[in-house]
């Protein structure tokens, strides 16, 4: 292989080129194929669980095809998208941790399923959509960019007390029947309404996500949300990826900002309000176990970049803070979580798509369970982007009192997280 030529590889997207051209003959045609693989391999030493003691690999493939009908039968703004993923390997917070916040994110069972599969129809130059169709929620509602920089569950990909009260509301590699609007009246303003069916056992390994029951007797989870962004990435540089995987490692260019360069009115930001109400009368109560109807619960977000490298490119710190609330404790085990945290991106000199990362996470325990109490995380990664489809997450976390139990031992958990985009 000449040296152009894996120098080209080395900074393409993929790990897996462009198959001779035959990638971006699909692109233009209209289908966009998508793979992607993430594994943690996590360590732990003082766990509450089993011997306290060991390690375990979680690792899941995700995979995804998109059709552009504007492409391919010149319908403007429809699209077609479907994915699936193989989770494989072990939850080291089940099994030697005894924890509630998964020291592992990716470990999603061990299965493979079908995720999402979906109509999109986009209209007024994509400033409105709507999308129906087997969905993940975290897609379009509280998830952020800023979360994949840490291996800890708590956080990635949304706060993990959302859908651990919710049977409606499904993270990555799970979905629901469900249907989104989402509009952007103005720039940077995003409004987003949706409506999940909530069969609790559509996540279930054995149903490999083809459990396709849509009875409204399971429950309905309706969920809205306001998001205002500011100074942020060139569309083009931004656009989401679709993988789970795929999020961290795409380096995002910035666009200058104009007029005055000074201060944080010109660096970028974000700002989520969102709320939902649950209706299903198979809640289960902490106390006497009977059915519940009803969750509500509303969630905040922020994160504001307030330091920029002078040469600008993105690089510099964002702090970042994220509070969820469901008050009925009788039938949230954990109804109060706040993360938070920093980012920094090129902190090291000649690593300019690094990212390092600080992370607190509290989870405050139901009233109504014993023995109650509160979990608290404290997590450091470091992101060393080796190349735009491939990154090495090594990571430290100390787990204080594991599953509210104050008399445990602090867990020192320790690994890291590998991805790649293929």
């Amino acid at each position: 292989m000449r040296a152009d030529a894996i120098e080209d590889w080395l900074s393409g997207d993929y790990a897996t080129g462009d198959w001779g051209g035959v990638r971006t003959q699909l692109e233009e045609a209209g289908i966009t194929p998508e793979a992607a693989y993430t594994t943690d391999m996590m360590a732990v030493r003082n766990g509450n669980a089993g011997s306290g003691d060991g390690w375990d690999y979680a690792g899941r493939i995700d995979f995804g095809i998109n059709f552009d009908f504007e492409k391919l039968a010149g319908i403007p703004g429809f699209s077609l998208y479907t994915s699936g993923a193989w989770s494989s390997g072990h939850n080291l917070s089940d099994r030697q941790v005894g924890n509630m916040f998964a020291v592992q994110q990716i470990y999603t069972g061990r299965e493979v399923r079908l995720s999402e599969m979906y109509l999109q129809q986009q209209l007024l130059e994509d400033r409105l959509s709507f999308k129906v169709g087997r969905l993940t929620t975290e897609n379009d509602f509280i998830s952020s960019d800023i979360y994949t920089n840490y291996v800890n569950g708590g956080i990635n990909g949304t706060p993990a007390n959302i859908p651990g009260g919710n049977f409606g509301f499904t993270t990555a590699p799970f979905a629901q029947w469900g249907v989104v609007a989402a509009g952007e009246p103005v720039n940077g303003l995003r409004l987003a309404a949706g409506v999940y069916n909530a069969n609790e056992h559509s996540v279930d390994d054995t149903r490999n996500g083809v459990d396709f029951d849509l009875d409204p007797g399971d429950g309905v989870l309706a969920i809205g949300e306001i998001g205002y962004s500011w100074n942020q990435p060139a569309e083009e540089e931004a656009a989401e990826t679709t993988t789970a995987a795929a999020e961290a490692h795409q380096p995002t260019e910035y666009e200058p900002a104009e007029g005055d360069t000074s201060g944080l009115a010109t660096l970028p930001g974000m700002l989520k309000v969102g709320g939902w109400l649950y209706e299903s009368g198979d809640r289960e109560d902490i106390k006497d176990g009977g059915n519940k109807n009803g969750n509500p619960g509303l969630y905040i977000s922020l994160q504001q970049m307030v330091y920029e490298e002078p040469d600008g490119k993105g690089q510099g710190l964002t702090p970042w803070m994220v509070v969820t609330y469901m008050p009925r404790q009788s039938i949230n085990e954990n109804p109060v979580f706040f993360g938070g945290g920093l980012v920094y991106k090129g902190l090291i000199p000649t690593r300019d798509d690094d990212n390092t990362a600080l992370g607190f996470f509290y989870g405050n325990l139901s009233k109504d369970l014993q023995p109650g109490g509160s979990e608290k995380v404290f997590e450091m990664a470091y992101t060393v982007q080796v190349t735009p489809w491939f990154y090495v997450r090594p990571d430290i976390q100390l787990v204080f009192d594991p599953a509210g139990v104050s008399s445990a031992d602090t867990a020192i958990v320790g690994g890291g997280e590998i991805g790649i985009v293929f």
